[in-house]
C-alpha cells in the first residue's frame, strides 16, 4: 500500500504554511459556517477562546476554550462558529505523515476530547501542552524558532502515533479511498455549479450511478444526502455574504442558487437559531 493515496486525486488540497512542512495557523474567526468537506490531512483544532461546533458522523461536538479535537483524514465533517472563536488550526499533510509513519495507512487517528478516562485525559493534556508551546514559538519567533518548532512537531507526531491511533484492515483503507475517489467528480462538479439548478438525474450521471443507488452511496459515505450537502454549500456562501456585503437577501439567494425561500429560512434557523435579518443586524451592531 506504499503510495496508494498519492496516486489518487486529492479531495481538498493540503495546505502548507510558508517555511514549514505542515499547515499551522493561529486565527481569530468572527463567525463562520463551513459546509461538509474532507481532506487528506490529519486536522487538529485547539480552542483558545469562543466556541466551535464540529458535525461529524451524524454527531455534533461542541468545542470550548481548552478543548482540542482531532479529525482523521478522509472523514467528512462540517464546522460552525456563530459567535466566533480564537483557535489554533493544524493540518498534517498526508505526504508528511507518510514519510515518518510509513504504515500510516494502517491506522485511524482520533480520541474523545471530552473523555472522563484519567489515562486518556493525561495523554490529551500532553498534546495540548505541545500545541501551546508550538503556538508560542510560532508567534514569538525566538532564535532557532524553526528548530524548536520542528522538535515540537515531531513530539506531536509521536503522541498521535502512540497514543491516539488504532489499527485498521488495509482492505478497509482501500475501500474507503475507492469510495472517496468515486465521489470526487460529484464534489468538484457541485463546487463549480452549486449556484445553478442540479437535478438528481444530472448528478447521478456525473457519478455514473443509477439515481437510487447514488442517493444511498452518497449518504453512506458523506453522512448527509446529496441535496443536504448541496444546500449546505449554498447556505455557507449566503452566510458569509450576509455580513461581507449589503446585498438584499433575495439577491443573495438568487446569486447562490437557493430557490426555495422557506427551506432556506428553516435551514438557517436550524443552524444558527436566528433569522437571516436578525443575524445581519446583530453582526452590524457588533462591528
Amino acid at each position: 500500500m506504499s503510495n496508494l493515496r498519492t496516486e489518487q486525486p486529492v479531495f481538498e488540497t493540503d495546505r502548507i504554511t510558508d517555511g514549514f512542512d505542515i499547515f499551522f495557523w493561529v486565527f481569530n474567526d468572527a463567525s463562520s459556517f463551513v459546509a461538509t468537506h474532507w481532506h487528506t490531512a490529519i486536522e487538529i483544532m485547539y480552542i483558545i477562546d469562543g466556541e466551535i461546533d464540529v458535525m461529524m458522523n451524524q454527531q455534533t461536538v461542541i468545542l470550548k476554550p481548552g478543548d482540542v479535537f482531532l479529525i482523521d483524514s478522509r472523514l467528512p465533517h462540517s464546522t460552525k462558529s456563530v459567535h466566533g472563536n480564537h483557535a489554533v488550526l493544524i493540518q498534517l499533510p498526508y505526504e508528511f505523515s507518510k514519510k515518518y509513519i510509513p504504515d500510516v495507512d494502517s491506522f485511524i487517528f482520533g480520541f474523545d476530547c471530552h473523555t472522563d478516562n484519567a489515562i486518556l485525559r493525561t495523554k490529551i493534556d500532553s498534546l495540548i501542552d505541545v500545541i501551546q508551546k508550538m503556538r508560542i514559538v510560532y508567534e514569538i519567533q525566538p532564535k532557532g524558532a524553526l528548530l524548536r518548532f520542528n522538535s515540537l512537531l515531531f513530539e506531536m507526531l509521536y503522541l498521535l502515533y502512540h497514543s491516539f491511533s488504532r489499527e485498521v484492515e488495509s482492505s478497509q483503507f482501500k475501500k474507503d479511498v475507492k469510495n472517496f475517489v468515486r465521489l470526487e467528480p460529484v464534489l468538484e462538479y457541485t463546487k463549480k455549479h452549486y449556484n445553478t439548478p442540479i437535478t438528481l438525474s444530472e448528478i447521478s450521471q456525473i457519478a455514473c450511478f443509477q439515481e437510487e443507488y447514488f442517493c444511498h452511496y452518497f449518504k453512506k459515505n458523506m453522512g448527509v444526502t446529496y441535496f443536504q450537502y448541496l444546500n449546505e454549500i449554498r447556505l455557507s456562501h449566503i452566510y458569509r455574504d450576509l455580513t461581507s456585503t449589503d446585498l438584499p437577501l433575495k439577491v443573495l439567494l438568487e446569486k447562490h442558487g437557493f430557490t426555495n425561500y422557506k427551506l432556506f429560512r428553516k435551514m438557517f434557523y436550524e443552524q444558527f437559531a436566528t433569522t437571516p435579518g436578525e443575524y445581519r443586524k446583530n453582526a452590524a451592531v457588533s462591528d
